[in-house]
C-alpha cells in the first residue's frame, strides 16, 4: 500500500477497523448493547454525571488505548474506535442545523424491527461548524496505520431521526444531508484524511429506495472531491441482538440483496464497500453460523472489499485456521488488491479482551495469505 496524497493504492491484501471498539468501564460502565439501544443518549449523561472536564479527559485516554489496540495487532487501516461517539448517527447530527436534540419522539426504524426515541427534524439541514476534523487530527497524531473517519450515510440518517420538517420527501432530506456533510468531507481532506467511509446499513434494508435515490445521495456527499480520498460505504447486516435472537426475531437485512449493492456500488464513484460476511446467531438455544456466499463478491467489479470475517456479536474468537480458509476462499472471487479483512461491523458489543484477540487473529491470517 503506498499514499499520493490522495487516494491510497491497494498492492496487496490489508487489514482493517470498521468503526467502533468497547467502550472501556472507567468511561462508560454499561454495555454496548445498552448504548444502542437507548441511540447514544445513556453515554451523554456519564458526563453529566462526572462533569465534562474529567469525561474528556477520560475520553481522550479510551481513544488512544483503542488505537494502540488495533495498532498492536498489527490492524492497517485504523479508527479512533469511535470513543468519543454516543451512536455513531446522532453524534455527528449533534452539529448540523435543523434537528432537534431536546425532545425525542418515537420511531419505528429498520423495517419496522426497532421502535425509539429519536431526536426530530425541525428545518432544512444545514452544515453549521467542523465536526470530526480534530477527532481525525488526534488519531493521526497518535496511530501507526492509516486513520479511517466514519460518517453516516445519507439513507441511515433519514431512517434514524424523526423527520417532521420534510414530511415524506426523504429523498430531499437526503440531498440536503449530503449537502451539508460534503463540507466536512471537504474539512477532513484538508485536514489529511484520505480514508473515509460512509456508515449507511439502511441500503440494504430498503433496496428500491437505494437504487431510487440512495446510491446519487450516497455520492452527492462527495461530489467535487472525488478524487481526494479513498471512499468505502459500509453496508452491515446490522448490529447483534442476543435479546432478539433469543426471541426469535428476525432482525438482519436479506443477504441477498447485496449482489445489487455491489453491482450498483461497482458503477459508483465509490471506491469500495464494507460487507458482512460472517454472521453468528441464535436459533433454538443454538448458535448457528450464517456465512455469506462468497460468489457474489465479483458483482463489485473493479472494486475493493471490506470483507467481514469476524462476527462482532459472538464472544467466540474466531481461530486462525477458520480465517484463513475463509480470506483463501475469497481469493477465487477476488484479486488480493481489492480485499480488506476486517470484522462484521464494530466492536462495541464486545470485550476488549475478545476485541484484541480478534482483531489480532484477523491480521495473522491475513499474513499467511500474502
Amino acid at each position: 500500500m503506498h499514499d499520493d496524497k490522495g487516494k491510497i493504492n491497494l498492492d496487496s491484501v490489508m487489514t482493517a477497523g470498521i468503526g467502533s471498539y468497547p467502550k472501556p468501564d472507567y468511561l462508560y460502565p454499561g454495555s454496548g448493547r445498552q448504548i444502542l439501544d437507548s441511540v447514544g443518549l445513556s453515554f451523554y449523561q456519564v458526563a453529566n454525571e462526572i462533569g465534562e472536564a474529567e469525561f474528556q479527559k477520560r475520553l481522550d485516554q479510551a481513544v488512544l488505548t483503542a488505537i494502540q489496540e488495533q495498532d498492536r495487532a498489527g490492524i492497517e487501516i485504523v479508527t479512533d474506535g469511535e470513543e468519543r461517539r454516543g451512536h455513531y448517527v446522532t453524534h455527528i447530527l449533534r452539529k448540523l442545523d435543523g434537528i432537534d436534540f431536546e425532545n425525542w419522539r418515537p420511531k419505528s426504524i429498520r423495517e419496522g424491527k426497532y421502535i425509539r426515541e429519536l431526536p426530530v427534524v425541525v428545518g432544512e439541514v444545514r452544515y453549521r461548524e467542523p465536526i470530526l476534523v480534530d477527532e481525525y487530527i488526534f488519531t493521526q497524531k497518535h496511530a501507526r496505520g492509516i486513520p479511517k473517519i466514519g460518517l453516516p450515510g445519507p439513507m441511515t440518517v433519514v431512517d434514524t431521526v424523526l423527520n417532521e420538517y420534510y414530511e415524506s420527501d426523504d429523498e430531499r432530506f437526503a440531498f440536503d444531508y449530503a449537502e451539508a456533510i460534503r463540507h466536512e468531507v471537504k474539512n477532513l481532506i484538508e485536514a489529511g484524511c484520505r480514508v473515509i467511509q460512509f456508515d449507511d446499513p439502511v441500503l440494504i434494508r430498503y433496496p428500491e429506495k437505494a437504487q431510487a435515490w440512495g446510491f446519487r445521495a450516497l455520492e452527492a456527499c462527495i461530489a467535487g472531491h472525488e478524487n481526494a480520498a479513498t471512499y468505502f460505504v459500509h453496508v452491515c447486516r446490522g448490529y447483534p441482538d442476543e435479546k432478539l435472537d433469543n426471541a426469535g426475531v428476525a432482525y438482519k437485512a436479506d443477504a441477498n440483496n447485496y449482489a445489487d449493492l455491489l453491482r450498483w456500488l461497482s458503477a459508483s464513484t465509490f471506491d469500495g464497500a464494507s460487507i458482512e460476511a460472517a454472521t453468528v446467531t441464535v436459533k433454538d438455544g443454538e448458535k448457528v453460523h450464517d456465512e455469506l456466499d462468497l460468489a457474489v463478491l465479483p458483482a463489485v467489479g473493479n472494486k475493493t472489499v471490506l470483507l467481514g470475517v469476524v462476527d462482532v456479536g459472538s464472544h467466540e474468537v474466531e481461530t486462525i485456521d477458520y480465517l484463513e480458509a475463509r480470506m483463501r476462499e475469497a481469493l477465487q472471487y477476488l484479486p488480493k488488491e481489492q480485499l480488506i479483512f476486517a470484522p462484521n461491523c464494530g466492536l462495541v458489543e464486545l470485550t476488549p479482551e475478545t476485541a484484541r484477540a480478534k482483531l489480532a487473529n484477523i491480521v495473522e491470517a491475513a499474513a499467511k495469505i500474502q
